[in-house]
């Protein structure tokens, strides 16, 4: 009896870290009311990784998918570790029906001049904190300026402003994780 339970825990198991890949041990004990331990040794059983490498294994594919060179605007400075500049213009493509370009266009930029400058192979967003200021319509030229405030161990804290005309438009406040 005990032995159907436990093949039937672990085939519910295998589905539901497959369905969600960050899903911690503790989690997942209490959805199966089961012991911390019980889970450790039926992912062990199942050859299925802890959380922490589960998500390394997902970033690294997500990585090979990603062309680090592919920066949202056109990058024009940058000093890996410190700071980065990147310029884009609005175009029509990146608008709504109200002719606002859509905050989307300017998180993509700012998250991606936070990647460039700090070149990392495999790395998390854990915190995006982002204010949308001002709208931005077609034609507007936007200089995004990224800079690496603080590293805390495998931690990143970048600030990332955007402005048009001087004035700022967008910002963000990322902190990204190195998974190496």
């Amino acid at each position: 009896m005990v032995r159907i339970a436990r093949e039937k825990r672990h085939m519910l198991l295998s589905k539901r870290i497959e369905e969600n890949p960050f899903i911690n041990d503790e989690e997942l004990a209490e959805e199966f009311s089961v012991s911390v331990a019980t889970i450790r040794l039926d992912r062990l059983a199942l050859g299925i990784p802890e959380m922490r490498i589960r998500i390394k294994q997902r970033a690294e594919a997500a990585q090979t998918k990603i062309d680090h060179t592919d920066i949202f605007g056109e990058l024009v400075d940058c000093t890996v570790g410190k700071t980065a500049i990147s310029i884009l213009t609005a175009t029509e493509d990146m608008v709504d029906e109200a002719h606002i370009v859509r905050s989307r266009c300017l998180y993509a930029q700012a998250d991606s001049l936070a990647q460039a400058v700090l070149n990392l192979p495999i790395n998390i967003t854990v915190v995006a904190n982002i204010k949308y200021k001002q709208p931005v319509t077609v034609g507007d030229k936007l200089v995004a300026k990224a800079e690496v405030v603080r590293q805390r161990d495998q931690k990143y804290y970048v600030w990332v402003k955007i402005r048009k005309n001087a004035k700022e438009v967008f910002r963000a406040k990322f902190i990204i994780e190195s998974l190496e």
